[in-house]
């Protein structure tokens, strides 16, 4: 769709609309020097950092030593305290971040980033919008920005963006440290954690080189017939930086990272066997084995270029990610060809995905003396993918024999081309009234083939399909205007675009199954309308930040169903309107030294405003999957010196919520299912002593199991499979700095 032809009437619409209404909720943000100290700095706008008081847009930080605090190592460890973010999970690698109610096939709807490096989940029908679980070492900071960050971060940030903000070189000072722990999971056997990490100014002042490292064996909770806690976990990951600072304005960081997980199993369990038997809990039951394998590579260079009227950045990157699916298809053998799932049948689907992503930006900041401010940018990315999904036969023992028969046998070519252009315009209309106005051009290309290689149940396959392809170009926009209400208090009102580009459907693979299904989906796109607080109170003891908003969002990319009577096949197709109505609070209070006290809170009413195209997929009022009309989370904590010897004391407790929600819009649809409400409690200890510290950490102290996915191999064949949150675990670390 050209957003370019409804985009005039909205610019000089909302322009008008912010320029004369709400002058008294609009925020010019501080210096930095005007906000508390231990305030976490944040680089959201891509223009200037500012700390989180002081940035115009809902955006929440939480720092590399929280993380630690809390025993941390990747995503599902603390999404939970973020309002309004929460994931369809499915494991280690396999996750849909959701912020906001926005969530739909295809594209990922939360752009992800490690520092410059665009590591947005893929778009594609075959676990499209997955993101890799980037492993928490080594980290200065996680950002997440809430609402669309289009124009600034591209297509898939039309619901919001994360960033993992690595710790960067220090010039001056050798530095460094070294995390160690041991975890106990209920039901599994003991496992270790470790990390590290040291900075080496090479040459003082001019060039620094710092390596940092990680590994994990987090024992699994899940048995099957091959191996006791089949769902454990090793990763292992290495990052190297370096800072050269080649003048007094030009500084170049480069960056090479690492990262590989692997499961024999994912982490389901089923509570019936494939003949319909109870089985023991917390058991699988796959007669054929099912490991994960997640491989990433990720290199950037950015150079920054520092002069008095503003900053130059330019940065290039590359992203590498070769992810192994496989998982058993011997129950699909019997339903759709009549072999037995115990002998003849026994076979498995392997998927096997490689991406490549090359990106590259250069932009220009202003750093202006007068009441006009600029952000302009360009912007290139080419992704070449390829996949090959095939259907072998297995042995007795659950392996796949290296010459396998095969029951099918595809592969998918596809390559994605993306440029753009991007820029923003801030106006100080008086001291303490900005207005901000941004744009995106975009033009997406995508081209894709899909080859049969071996036909469904054995044979030739038809061999290469058509080319198929679709493109987009248009403009977004985003606006806003930000008033410091007071020396205590910000506010902002932000109207935002975001958008989804279309994709293509494997018609190949539906041919296989003798399915008809379109070519391809168009693309989606949403405007946000938002006002926000951020208030610093009591002399900065108390931070009290809120924000309402309103999201129409049209064209949604959803899941649809093609069947030949017998055999339904699964495609991505456009749906109907939907609409988001929230709102969020986050409180962190400081009353007396030492204790801390923080709170949020998050409302999401997102629902259908009309029914889908084919009404059966969604009716008119249907709540948009995965999304929990409340979610929240509390924490405390407490440090004190513990004597005179220097040793401090911490405790902490926290507990987060997730309210309901569902797997599809209705319970009419097939394989819909309800996930119930749940709290997870966790508690911690330790002392700490100058540059050495032991932690006690407790995660889901209840032990609580609810339900938090499904995991459905082919709808009313398979059993169902349960997704759980990671039983009671309790680690002991230790760290030392220098």
């Amino acid at each position: 769709m050209r957003y370019s032809k409804q985009i005039g009437f909205r610019l000089a619409a909302t322009s008008s609309l912010m320029i004369f209404a709400l002058p008294a909720y609009a925020q010019q943000a501080p210096q930095a020097s005007n906000v508390a100290s231990d305030g976490i700095v944040v680089t959201a706008t891509k223009r200037t950092a500012s700390t989180i008081q002081a940035t115009p847009i809902a955006v929440q930080a939480i720092g590399g030593a929280d993380l630690q605090a809390k025993g941390a190592i990747d995503f599902a460890d603390f999404y939970r305290t973020v309002p309004g973010l929460s994931v369809q999970d499915e494991g280690p690698g396999d996750k849909r971040y959701v912020v906001r109610g926005i969530n739909a096939s295809g594209a990922g709807t939360v752009g992800l980033y490690l520092d410059e490096v665009v590591i947005t989940g893929e778009n594609s029908q075959d676990g499209g919008g997955q993101a890799p679980d980037i492993k928490l070492f080594d980290i200065d900071r996680v950002e997440v920005l809430k609402g669309p960050q289009g124009t600034t971060f591209g297509a898939s940030s039309m619901a919001g963006t994360m960033r993992y903000i690595t710790a960067k070189p220090d010039l001056d000072k050798v530095t460094g440290y070294v995390q160690g722990g041991l975890r106990t999971t209920k039901g599994a056997d003991l496992g270790m954690q470790t990390d590290g990490a040291i900075n080496i100014p090479v040459i003082p002042g001019r060039f620094a080189v710092r390596a940092s490292g990680f590994y994990a064996d987090l024992p699994g909770w899940i048995n099957n017939r091959f191996e006791k806690g089949a769902n454990a976990e090793k990763s292992k990951a290495a990052r190297l930086s370096t800072r050269l600072k080649a003048t007094d304005d030009l500084t170049i960081d480069t960056m090479m990272m690492y990262q590989k997980v692997h499961q024999d199993a994912k982490n389901y369990y089923n509570s019936r066997d494939f003949g319909g038997a109870a089985l023991p809990a917390n058991y699988q039951a796959d007669v054929v084995r099912s490991p994960y394998d997640d491989k990433s590579e990720i290199y950037n260079v950015t150079a920054n270029y520092k002069r008095p009227f503003g900053t130059v950045t330019a940065t290039g990157s590359r992203f590498i990610r070769d992810t192994g699916f496989v998982r058993d298809a011997s129950l699909a053998a019997q339903a759709f060809f009549g072999l037995p799932y115990d002998t003849t049948g026994r076979s498995a689907l392997v998927q096997n995905k490689h991406r490549k992503v090359d990106s590259a930006e250069l932009r220009f900041a202003s750093d202006f003396k007068g009441p006009v401010q600029m952000l302009v940018g360009a912007f290139m990315q080419n992704e070449d993918r390829y996949y090959r999904s095939s259907w072998p036969k297995a042995d007795t023992s659950g392996n796949i024999p290296a010459n396998a028969a095969l029951l099918l046998d595809r592969a998918v070519n596809t390559q994605i081309r993306e440029r753009a252009l991007f820029g923003e315009l801030s106006y100080k209309i008086l001291p303490d009234l900005t207005f901000t106005a941004g744009a995106r051009w975009f033009d997406f290309k995508l081209e894709q083939q899909s080859v049969a290689l071996v036909a469904a149940g054995g044979g030739a396959g038809a061999g290469a399909g058509p080319v198929l392809r679709t493109k987009d170009q248009g403009v977004i926009g985003r606006f806003n205007l930000a008033y410091k209400v007071s020396s205590h208090t910000n506010a902002y009102v932000q109207v935002a675009q975001g958008y989804r580009s279309g994709g293509t459907n494997d018609q190949t693979a539906a041919a296989l199954a003798n399915v008809v299904i379109p070519d391809g989906y168009g693309s989606d796109q949403l405007w946000s309308y938002e006002f926000g607080l951020k208030n610093t109170l009591l002399d900065r003891k108390l931070y009290l930040n809120g924000a309402v908003y309103y999201i129409d969002w049209s064209n949604i990319q959803v899941s649809q169903q093609a069947s030949n009577g017998t055999v339904s096949f699964g495609y991505t197709g456009n749906g109907g309107k939907a609409s988001v109505t929230g709102f969020e609070a986050e409180i962190d209070a400081r009353p007396i030294q030492g204790l801390r006290l923080t709170g949020s809170l998050n409302y999401s009413n997102a629902k259908l405003d009309r029914d889908n195209p084919v009404a059966s997929t969604g009716r008119k009022g249907d709540r948009i999957p995965y999304v929990p009309t409340w979610s929240g989370a509390t924490g405390v904590s407490y440090s004190a010196p513990l004597g005179s010897n220097g040793l401090t004391g911490t405790i902490g407790a926290d507990a987060t919520y997730q309210g309901p929600m569902d797997t599809k819009f209705n319970s009419t649809i097939s394989n819909w299912q309800h996930l119930n409400g749940y709290w997870l409690i966790g508690l911690r200890a330790g002392i700490s002593k100058d540059a050495w510290a032991v932690n006690l950490n407790a995660t889901n102290l209840s032990n609580n199991q609810t339900v938090i996915n499904f995991n459905e191999i082919v709808p009313g064949v398979y059993p169902l499979g349960y997704y759980v949150s990671r039983p009671r675990t309790i680690t002991l670390s230790g760290s030392v700095k220098f």
